[in-house]
C-alpha cells in the first residue's frame, strides 16, 4: 500500500522507512552512530554534519568551555563564508 507524500517531503522524495536515511537523520541530530556514513549522508541525502546542530543546541543550552564555544564560533563562521560565496538559483 502506497503512502501519500506530504508537501514537506525530504529532499529527493526519500522514504522515511529507508534505514540509511533514518540513520543519517539520527546522526545529524545527535552526532552518534555515524562512523563512516558522513559521505553517504551528504552525497545521497544532502544531510549536513551534526556539528551544526550540536553547536546550535549549545548556543541555547550553554558551552562546556571557552574552547568549546570558540570551536562552535569557527564552525558557524565557516558556514557563513560558504553561504556568502554560494549561488542563488
Amino acid at each position: 500500500m502506497a503512502a501519500s507524500t506530504p508537501s514537506h517531503a525530504a529532499p529527493r522524495d526519500v522514504a522515511f522507512d529507508d534505514p540509511l536515511f533514518r540513520l543519517c537523520i539520527s546522526w545529524m541530530l545527535d552526532g552518534t552512530r555515524g562512523a563512516l556514513i558522513d559521505n553517504l549522508c551528504a552525497d545521497n541525502y544532502a544531510i549536513p554534519p551534526p556539528s551544526l546542530f550540536l553547536c546550535a543546541r549549545k548556543v541555547m543550552e550553554g558551552f562546556a568551555s571557552e574552547a568549546d564555544k570558540e570551536g562552535c564560533a569557527l564552525i558557524f563562521e565557516e558556514q557563513a563564508r560558504k553561504a556568502r560565496s554560494g549561488y542563488v538559483k
